[in-house]
């Protein structure tokens, strides 16, 4: 009975436990979730504050993301030729933006964009219980901030790291700038792939149109390339991209941007990709201009003047500069056309030629055949080691050797030259030291040379080499599909030729230079430097070439406004020469040149006649008259030519002076524009991304000639080339026009140097090697090789109306120099025309006389 009553107390108690445990356990749970709920903000307060202060952008960073802003170039009438950039990239505003994209972007990517602050806890929470399978929980902003600051990490606990600090640099995005501007970024920030960096470049390079003029469907495309832009690329996976573009475009029908027609229509369209165009250095009009115009404007941008305000350099690549030149789009797109169509002419005839024989191992009798061929093989191996596939097979077998070397030897080089000269020393002691003596080294380069000789290392490196260099032999000469140039309308073939052949093939292209300007102003108007920039880079407009006969002009200008001579002063065509010493030349030995065809006449002929036909024995007899180079030498620096490029000898006269194509025309434009010399411009002004003016041309002139002897140069060059006009009823232009032409030895370069009163052309043909040419006159003059060109240019531009071919040349008010032989001689009476500028020219001579006694 009593355990009884015990079981029962024992039950009652039991009971009461039971009905007071719940409250008990309650109230715990509660307690202990305030806590986790307290320790969790401030753990994550302290996660924030750790992240906030551990490799975080400064606030200049979050003030001024790296936004890098393709420099763009423009030519005379303000059209887009081309750009600079490290990323090509436009900076578009909010305001500018397509609104399909905006529409497009918030319903793909961000719907509740401008209900944030920067994180969408929806988002987060759909992402965390989806796994991620139905959208990321990231914001357009974090994506932004994920952008600019950090790279996604593979680890999944560094990824959460970078999470959290994307949320944090998001949530400082959003405090400094608007929703708007932070699209505007998202936008401008991306890289499409194919050089497409920021929606600008995007849209002009997969669709060939600005980004304010893609359609719904264009914008989806773009927008669904934020996903992935290589998996998602519409030019290397199209079908990719269209299901990821209707994916957006249904995006946009349920954000209702757009109704069930409208996507109807847009998801059942193709995707085009017929106007994509990557971007390419050689690619668009003025290749070569471009080229040169980066290493002007670095020039520029080097002086203090051009800097900006904080006193740092402008950076053509990222600062989004505006570059203003003088090149006339038009104009050059003809002077192109006309190249190819020329130049191809000229390529053909040369192939033709030499069909038959070897021009490699071709030479003169003047030239030592031994020492030219030894030459040409030399040079050939070198262009061979200059190229990316014997670079690879160096690194192949020699680049382990090289490192083991440079922990010894850090400041050691190890080109091919250094290796050669390591060898010839070891071959034949004493070689370092002749280096030395010739300052070809420092004392430091030949002590690294000499420890690398006694290195154990060096025997390794000269295996290393023999193994490189018989498997660059078998490689170099065996017989694989490449693609070379050709004139075509893509400018390159697929042949099957062995490396060695193809770059020989290249060597035996003809190559050309041409620049034209406006003589009033000095402004480049066209640039051709080459038959190809993508195949050959030297730009042959600034490349100097021994110049013929056109230098010839100097001299007569020099002996009419100097020697008081008139272009119908006789002299005989006979051999002259200039005795060995005789005095102010005091040549070493007797100078006797012959004509270009080695014939003399024995007549008496005009100087206007000499020049027509390029004399040598008259420009010799008139050097002697003019009894100095060095009045020659300074007309010729008066008219943009430095004298220190022009030799002191009498030899320049028929042109052994080395000059370019620009500083020729520049010279002859003086003759176009009355005697006044403008230099050659082809940047007007430059500014910066705000539109501020940085850097405005200067204009430099100065009289070179008088107007009565520059009128009487005009008119020796029109009688040049007055044939041209007058074989026929038709004549080859409408344009008033002159020239001359220039022919060196052995033919290796034709030159053409054509004047009108609105557009000086210069032009030069030739080969990039000096066998590399034609073996007669007929074929290798500058009559024959550049002419040509000029008539065609010039034609074009006379159909196009892009020159007035009703201009003509500045005439004085009197005729100081007779050009009428007939008239000069005697032969016959003045008319009364003549006789009234006769008296004109008497009151103007005794006008100058007073003048000059006065001064």
């Amino acid at each position: 009975m009593a355990k009884k009553k015990q079981t029962k107390k024992q039950a009652k108690k039991q009971t009461k436990k039971v009905e007071e445990s719940p409250r008990f356990n309650y109230g715990n749970i509660v307690r202990w979730l305030w806590v986790l709920i307290i320790c969790g903000m401030l753990v994550s307060a302290a996660v924030f504050v750790l992240i906030a202060y551990t490799k975080m952008p400064d606030t200049e960073e979050l003030e001024n993301p790296d936004l890098a802003a393709s420099t763009k170039i423009y030519s005379y009438e303000n059209r887009e030729i081309g750009r600079l950039y490290s990323k090509n990239r436009d900076i578009i505003q909010f305001k500018d933006l397509n609104p399909n994209l905006v529409q497009a972007l918030i319903a793909t990517e961000d719907e509740r964009f401008f209900d944030h602050s920067g994180i969408d806890a929806r988002s987060i929470l759909r992402a965390v219980v989806n796994l991620s399978r139905k959208g990321g929980g990231s914001t357009i902003t974090q994506q932004l901030a994920k952008q600019f600051f950090t790279i996604r990490s593979r680890s999944f606990i560094k990824r959460v790291w970078q999470k959290l600090q994307e949320w944090v640099i998001a949530a400082q995005f959003e405090k400094r700038y608007t929703k708007e501007e932070i699209i505007a970024m998202y936008f401008n920030k991306y890289d499409f792939l194919n050089q497409s960096f920021g929606i600008g470049a995007a849209a002009k390079n997969y669709f060939g149109k600005d980004q304010s003029q893609l359609t719904i469907d264009e914008a989806a495309i773009l927008v669904g390339m934020f996903k992935s832009p290589s998996r998602y690329n519409p030019k290397n996976n199209p079908e990719r991209a269209m299901v990821r573009r209707n994916v957006v475009i249904k995006q946009m029908l349920r954000n209702e941007y757009i109704d069930e027609k409208a996507y109807k229509q847009y998801v059942e369209r193709p995707i085009d990709m017929s106007n994509f165009k990557k971007p390419l250095d050689y690619d668009g009009a003025a290749p070569y201009f471009k080229s040169t115009l980066k290493k002007y404007l670095n020039r520029i941008l080097e002086q203090d003047k051009y800097r900006k305000p904080d006193g740092t350099k402008y950076d053509m690549y990222k600062d989004g500069l505006k570059i203003y030149t003088t090149l006339n789009y038009d104009m050059q797109k003809h002077a192109e056309a006309a190249m190819k169509v020329h130049m191809k002419r000229i390529q053909d005839k040369y192939f033709d030629r030499w069909s038959n024989r070897d021009q490699w191992k071709y030479t003169t009798k003047d030239q030592d055949r031994e020492a030219q061929l030894k030459f040409r093989k030399r040079f050939l191996t070198q262009v061979m080691k200059s190229t990316e596939r014997y670079k690879g097979l160096r690194n192949k077998y020699m680049s382990g050797t090289f490192e083991k070397l440079s922990e010894n030897y850090p400041n050691a080089k190890f080109r091919e030259v250094d290796v050669e000269r390591m060898l010839k020393e070891e071959a034949k002691p004493g070689y370092i030291k002749s280096l030395i003596r010739e300052s070809m080294i420092s004392s430091d380069q030949a002590k690294d040379y000499r420890n690398i000789l006694k290195d154990e290392l060096w025997t390794e490196l000269k295996a290393g080499r023999k193994t490189m260099q018989s498997q660059a032999k078998k490689d170099f000469n065996k017989a694989i599909k490449m693609k070379v140039f050709t004139y075509n309308d893509q400018g390159e073939k697929t042949v099957t030729m062995t490396p060695l052949d193809s770059i020989k093939y290249h060597m035996e292209h003809m190559q050309i230079g041409s620049v034209s300007l406006d003589p009033k102003t000095g402004y480049i108007k066209t640039w051709v430097g080459g038959i190809d920039n993508k195949y050959f880079k030297i730009d042959h407009v600034l490349d100097d070439n021994q110049v013929g006969s056109t230098f010839k002009p100097f001299l007569y200008a020099t002996a009419i406004s100097h020697k008081a001579m008139a272009p119908c002063t006789p002299a005989m065509d006979i051999q002259h020469e200039i005795p060995a010493g005789e005095p102010p030349f005091n040549l070493l030995k007797t100078w006797r040149p012959n004509n270009a065809d080695g014939k003399f006449s024995g007549k008496e002929i005009t100087l206007k006649e000499g020049l027509r036909t390029s004399k040598n024995s008259i420009s010799v007899w008139l050097v002697k008259q003019i009894g100095d180079v060095e009045l020659i030498r300074e007309l010729a620096e008066n008219m943009g030519i430095k004298k220190s490029k022009i030799p002191k000898g009498p030899a320049i006269i028929l042109g052994t002076a080395e000059l370019n194509v620009l500083e020729m025309a520049g010279a002859y434009g003086t003759f176009a524009n009355n005697g006044v010399y403008n230099e050659p411009t082809f940047v007007t002004k430059i500014e910066n991304a705000d539109g501020k003016v940085i850097y405005s041309s200067i204009p430099k002139q100065r009289r070179a000639l008088s107007e009565k002897y520059n009128f009487a140069m005009v008119n020796l060059f029109a009688n040049n080339l007055n044939a041209f006009n007058h074989l026929s009823l038709n004549p080859i232009l409408k344009s008033k026009f002159g020239g001359k032409t220039g022919t060196t030895n052995d033919y290796q370069d034709g030159w053409f140097m054509g004047i009108t009163p609105e557009l000086v052309v210069g032009t030069w043909v030739g080969g990039e090697n000096s066998w590399i040419r034609f073996r007669s006159l007929a074929d290798g003059s500058g009559g024959a090789m550049a002419r040509p060109y000029f008539f065609d240019f010039m034609k074009r531009l006379e159909k196009d109306n892009l020159i007035n071919a009703n201009a003509e040349f500045f005439v004085p008010d009197v005729e100081p120099v007779v050009m009428d032989c007939e008239l000069y001689n005697g032969k016959r009476l003045p008319s009364k025309v003549e006789k009234d500028k006769e008296k004109k020219i008497k009151e103007f001579n005794d006008e100058f006389v007073d003048d000059e006694f006065e001064g």
